[in-house]
């Protein structure tokens, strides 16, 4: 069931990206009448469906994009963290890590990194990158 899942979700990710594309489109040529309140409201509302999927076609991405490297995150001379080959990690990265809840239980989390002071990831700011184990993905240009 879970290779049928990501398989169905490879198929839908160019669907996504078409839809999202017509949505682009529409808005940069101009098609709305902004005289017409209901126009104005398919306007909003497409661009608030153009993000959602977009967001969704990012996941789709992730999780279906092939795992390249894993390993400890270290923290270089110039502040930031890398696993010593083909990551390093600023703000906005994103970053896929190991994470053992208090059961002993272990998953891996996808997240995002930010800074302030220090980098840290978004959805644990106290847990500390020096050490952890991630995985780097190889993603596909965002087109």
């Amino acid at each position: 069931m879970k290779d049928l899942i990501q398989v169905e979700l490879e198929k839908l990710e160019p669907r996504i990206k078409w839809v999202t594309n017509m949505i682009n489109e529409a808005e940069n040529e101009g098609v709305y009448n902004e005289g017409d309140p209901q126009e104005m409201y398919l306007r909003g509302m497409f661009y608030q469906i153009s993000s959602k999927l977009d967001e969704v076609r990012r996941y789709i991405r992730q999780v279906t994009a092939p795992v390249i490297e894993e390993g400890l995150l270290h923290k270089g001379k110039d502040g930031r963290y890398t696993t010593g080959k083909h990551a390093y990690y600023t703000s906005g990265a994103s970053i896929e890590y190991l994470s053992e809840d208090s059961t002993g239980e272990s998953r891996w989390v996808y997240s995002h990194v930010e800074h302030n002071g220090d980098y840290y990831i978004v959805s644990n700011p106290k847990l500390p990158m020096e050490g952890l184990r991630v995985r780097v993905k190889q993603l596909p240009m965002w087109d």
